[in-house]
């Protein structure tokens, strides 16, 4: 027997020792939750569950930014609802006017409205923004530039392949113009089917004025030179038309004509081109559209066929981050709806439909159904991303849900087999505690032998 050291009681202090600390640890995975809380518990667990854990909010925050990716969308789409009810009452306009029954101010009142909805649609392409971004002025679209001044890309749809496209301008659109016009005082000068009934009373002066008065109704300049006039419509085109009766009854009439352009390096031989006065679309394989707005004057410098190069470039438009890792983008391409974009006016702001002769009325019916089948290709293509918007936020929610599932598994506690660990440690470290105060009382049984002397 020995008294300098109490090994047994110290074999019963180290037992107690681990009995302790397994009851702690046991202890903090009750109360956390978590069976990995440091990396000594599991470092390849901890690993793994970390990075779990990054890809985890990485994709709710995706599914979150696609959530805002839809709310974009439906922005825009609610303003392009708006604009197509405004087009279609402008289709209604243009109808009506069509019927040769009004006179020439009846038409002038359509002609009002129709001008006031137009800037409705200006004002709705440039106000409709989403936390501050454009949507539909343009300013989310593909980025075009232009070598040739006034001679631009409206835009260009995102099947458009970055780079450099070339063309020459063979021919500017033109007005329609019709020279050396003779008015009598009295008589009458019939243009457009509008007769301008010129009195005896009247100087040539107030004939003028009367004459003056219905071109500027129907967007028509006049140049007077006593009394020979020369009538130059606002607008470019092939449907400018300018329809003078003469004195033998027989109608003349003048016509402005459409830009040509020849296409280059860029496009493909099936490229299409179609011609709107001076707004140019080019279609091409694939899905590739461009729209291009040629001025009525020739860029200054430039002689006889201008040379133009549009370079394309892969940004402006708005990209959505889909995905947890890089370059899992959605890029949105909003191409701008405005009454230049639509063809109903140019870039200077002069409209090119005008109802206020039935030829125009009916020139603009055909202008607008291609207004209104732009307006609705936009929503089809806002509409296909909002669906890949809706089925990308289900999967990503899916994705996030089924890795969640695989984390806990690896760093959540089994609170049923932990409890059960806990209760046979807090027995192992009260038996512990009974041997180790049993194992320090030995020694006394030394002081029997000693008191015996």
């Amino acid at each position: 027997m020995k008294i300098n050291h109490n090994v047994t009681a110290q074999i019963a202090n180290v037992n107690l020792k681990k009995d302790e600390r397994r009851v702690s640890a046991s202890l903090e995975k009750l109360s956390s939750g978590y069976k990995i809380t440091k990396a000594a518990d599991d470092s390849a667990g901890l690993a793994i569950s970390n990075k779990m854990r990054n890809q985890i909010r990485a994709l709710n925050q995706a599914s979150r930014n696609s959530e805002d990716g839809q709310s974009v969308v439906q922005t825009a789409d609610g303003a392009l609802n708006e604009v197509t009810s405004i087009l279609q009452r402008i289709r209604e306009l243009t109808v009506q006017n069509a019927n040769d029954t009004y006179t020439i101010e009846d038409r002038a009142a359509s002609q009002n409205e129709i001008d006031q909805l137009l800037d409705e649609i200006d004002r709705i392409s440039s106000t409709t923004e989403f936390n501050g971004k454009g949507l539909l002025d343009g300013s989310s679209a593909r980025s075009i530039t232009s070598s040739a001044d006034g001679i631009q890309a409206l835009k260009a749809s995102l099947q458009v392949p970055s780079g450099d496209y070339q063309f020459s301008v063979s021919e500017l659109p033109q007005p329609a113009v019709a020279e050396d016009i003779e008015f009598t005082i009295p008589g009458t000068l019939f243009i457009n089917n509008t007769n301008v009934e010129i009195t005896a009373d009247d100087t040539e002066e107030t004939a003028s004025q009367k004459i003056l008065d219905i071109c500027n109704k129907m967007d028509i300049d006049v140049e007077f030179s006593g009394t020979s006039c020369t009538f130059t419509t606002k607008a470019a085109g092939d449907n400018q038309h300018i329809t003078i009766r003469n004195s033998d009854g027989q109608n003349q009439l003048f016509m402005g004509s459409d830009a040509q352009i020849e296409l280059g390096d860029g496009f493909s031989e099936n490229a299409k081109v179609t011609a709107d006065g001076g707004h140019v679309t080019i279609i091409d394989n694939g899905g590739f559209e461009m729209l291009v707005e040629i001025p009525f004057e020739i860029p200054e410098g430039s002689s006889g066929d201008v040379d133009v190069t549009l370079k394309v470039y892969d940004a402006g438009y708005m990209g959505v981050q889909i995905g947890a890792n890089e370059n899992q983008m959605l890029d949105m391409n909003f191409d701008e709806v405005s009454c230049n974009t639509l063809s109903l006016r140019d870039s200077n702001g002069q409209r090119l439909i005008n109802v206020c002769s039935q030829h125009g009325a009916e020139m603009a019916i055909a202008s607008l159904d291609v207004a209104i089948e732009r307006v609705s290709a936009t929503r089809s293509e806002l509409g296909a991303y909002q669906n890949r918007l809706e089925d990308t936020t289900s999967s990503l929610d899916v994705a996030a849900y089924n890795m969640t599932n695989s984390m806990s598994r690896i760093i959540d506690t089994d609170m049923a087999d932990e409890m059960t660990q806990y209760t046979q440690l807090n027995v192992l470290t009260q038996a512990a505690t009974t041997m180790l105060s049993q194992a320090n009382s030995k020694p006394q049984e030394i002081m029997n032998l000693l008191q015996g002397m």
